[in-house]
């Protein structure tokens, strides 16, 4: 099975190639969703654990309010370490039981959605990584007209993000999404159908 990780920083397009690899019939697994489902559904477990770490102000009524634990967690390190910890590993193991499944099918490719990819040494688990590309200006832009955050939690959240210069160095594939829609699912496409040949090649070449 081939296992494609697909990555970006913040306002880079990322969802928007996701979204276009759903309607390829491509299994994608997308943390960006298993993390909104733990703050729109919290567990009995997670709400306990965000007490424990001093977010109990962010609590009302059994609800989280995720503006609130941000703006904490931003400015106390310890906070975003603790926090970080408990959702990778409920990631991890939401992860790794699609990966199981889809082997189990014998589905022949799928798509990791991660973003903080290289950020948390995830490449080993990748055969093949997509980047989600738009220069830094743009997705200032983008991030503060679309995600309604202020400018300080902006700066913060891209200075725990790689460069993007390390990351394209990093990576296989890399998506420019600042052309246009049509261009990136081009390339995107593109990318897929190369690396289908590359496995063709190698299977006949072994």
């Amino acid at each position: 099975m081939i296992t494609i990780g697909l990555t970006g920083g913040i306002a880079s397009g990322k969802t928007t190639i996701l979204n276009f690899i759903k309607k390829q019939n491509i299994p994608i697994h997308d943390s960006d969703e298993v993390v909104a489902n733990l703050y729109e559904k919290p567990t009995t477990a997670f709400i306990s654990y965000l007490e424990s770490i001093g977010l109990k102000k962010a609590i009302k009524e059994k609800k989280i309010n995720k503006n609130m634990v941000r703006s904490e967690f931003f400015y106390n390190k310890s906070v975003l370490t603790k926090l970080e910890t408990f959702i990778h590993q409920k990631t991890k193991i939401s992860r790794t039981k699609f990966l199981k499944n889809n082997m189990r099918l014998g589905t022949k490719l799928v798509v990791l959605d991660i973003p903080l990819l290289f950020e948390k040494k995830l490449e080993n688990i990748c055969d093949y990584i997509f980047l989600a590309y738009s220069p830094i200006r743009t997705r200032r832009k983008r991030a503060l007209k679309r995600n309604r955050i202020k400018e300080d939690v902006l700066n913060k959240i891209i200075d725990l993000q790689l460069e993007d210069r390390i990351k394209i160095n990093k990576s296989d594939f890399v998506i420019n999404t600042s052309i246009g829609m049509t261009y990136s699912n081009n390339q995107v496409l593109r990318a897929i159908k190369n690396i289908k040949h590359m496995r063709v090649d190698e299977r006949n070449y072994t």
